[in-house]
């Protein structure tokens, strides 16, 4: 398992698994790197379809539908984390707005105004990617 979660690894640094990574189970998966891999070697990446050939017998050695439940449990931690994260930043900058205002500081204000905005973005982005990992249809939390 963890030969099949290092390729997976060396894959996504390569950009070369998107299609797989939002697999739901192991056929899916396989079949995404094997469209990935006739790419490859239709374009001569010799070393990109070695990559794949290995990311996809590590698939087809190692993946079971335990093993993606799992996969997908520690994504949705892991984004339940950064949005948890992205919720704590918003505030503080909330707080800095506010504190800014108090004293009139309206250099600050903007700065704060700016940056609430890009916060905001954020938190809305995190959540949204949450909710794909969870297969949610509708409007984010």
């Amino acid at each position: 398992m963890k030969k099949y979660s290092l390729l997976l690894g060396l894959a996504i640094a390569t950009g070369s698994l998107n299609t797989a990574l939002a697999a739901e189970d192991c056929a899916t998966r396989s079949a995404a790197l094997e469209r990935e891999l006739h790419i490859a070697e239709q374009y001569n990446h010799h070393r990109k379809a070695a990559g794949l050939r290995q990311a996809l017998a590590e698939v087809k050695a190692h993946c079971t539908p335990e093993s993606v439940t799992a996969e997908n449990r520690a994504e949705i931690r892991k984004l339940k984390r950064k949005v948890e994260d992205k919720q704590r930043a918003l505030r503080e900058t909330e707080e800095d707005l506010a504190e800014a205002r108090h004293k009139g500081d309206g250099e600050k204000i903007v700065k704060y105004r700016r940056k609430l905005a890009e916060k905001r973005g954020e938190l809305r982005e995190a959540q949204m990617r949450l909710g794909e990992a969870r297969g949610d249809r509708g409007w984010w939390e």
